[in-house]
């Protein structure tokens, strides 16, 4: 993909079809996000912990409960929007629409980044990258999103010492700050982060989860990433293996199910680009009305 432009302007021209619609507020105040600043409203104390801004220290909580209590406001005015995304070999796989997965994860990236940008919103990323994870600081300007997709687009298909989860837990454990989280990866490897993880990462921030329908490993034409070759025809059309692969994304997705339910996580697939929009909109609004849990694409 050449990204001199060319995506963020496709980008900006898909968006701009839908400014009569909710893309330019799913990010306004609905979504109540906690800042460490005096001159906004009182919300509540909690504990302090390294981070946190000393004078909003309540020495007067603190001494009647003998322990450092901070103050926490809260603001309807700005969001640090912290994106999440999958890299890997998997990457160069297609999606159940026949869509390039990794086209497909940076333009989900792109796009949401954009529509958050333009509600000011700070945004970052973060992903796997060799032994460690890549996280990048919020910032909230064009020439910032363009550099996070370069990035992003040099690293997508290197496998890394390193798994989504891992990079869930490094940017919770790295940033004290209150985050709405959007994670991008494909079902696989959503299925695979434990339930204590997702739990732990929804104690202080918001996830919302964004996932990649990967091509059904049976039928026309099956290319096998890891073999490098296309599947044997009597594999490929084998009915008992095609029910087989179903039985087990619906298991898979039912285990995602219960597991963001639990923590209030709301998750929508995706596997095409003209989805991307419509889902990020039906997204925020799960997210926003309470309903949790997983939905696919094809609404």
């Amino acid at each position: 993909m050449n990204l001199d432009y060319e995506l963020l302007t496709k980008i900006r021209r898909a968006v701009a079809l839908y400014t009569t619609r909710k893309t330019s507020n799913i990010l306004e105040g609905d979504y109540r996000s906690i800042y460490k600043s005096r001159s906004m409203d009182f919300e509540d104390l909690k504990e302090y912990t390294l981070g946190d801004e000393v004078h909003d220290i309540d020495w007067k909580s603190s001494s009647r409960m003998g322990t450092t209590l901070v103050r926490r406001y809260m603001t309807d005015r700005r969001h640090n929007v912290m994106f999440v995304c999958d890299c890997g070999s998997k990457m160069m796989g297609d999606t159940a629409a026949g869509e390039s997965k990794k086209e497909l994860a940076l333009t989900t990236f792109g796009t949401i980044a954009y529509i958050s940008q333009k509600n000011g919103a700070d945004v970052a990323l973060a992903y796997p990258c060799n032994n460690t994870s890549a996280i990048s600081i919020f910032k909230s300007d064009t020439a910032h999103l363009e550099k996070l997709m370069y990035e992003y687009d040099k690293h997508i298909y290197e496998d890394a010492n390193r798994t989504v989860e891992q990079t869930l837990k490094d940017v919770v454990d790295s940033l004290h700050k209150h985050m709405i989280i959007v994670l991008i990866t494909d079902m696989e490897s959503l299925g695979d982060i434990d339930p204590r993880v997702i739990k732990a990462v929804t104690q202080n921030n918001d996830l919302l989860v964004m996932a990649l329908e990967d091509a059904m490993l049976t039928g026309d034409n099956v290319y096998d990433l890891g073999a490098g070759n296309y599947e044997r025809f009597f594999l490929s059309h084998s009915k008992a293996l095609h029910e087989y692969e179903i039985e087990c994304r619906q298991a898979t997705a039912g285990r995602i199910n219960d597991a963001c339910i639990q923590s209030r996580v709301s998750v929508v697939s995706v596997a095409a680009a003209e989805q991307i929009i419509d889902n990020t909109i039906i997204l925020f609004e799960r997210y926003k009305n309470g309903d949790y849990g997983y939905i696919t694409a094809r609404l």
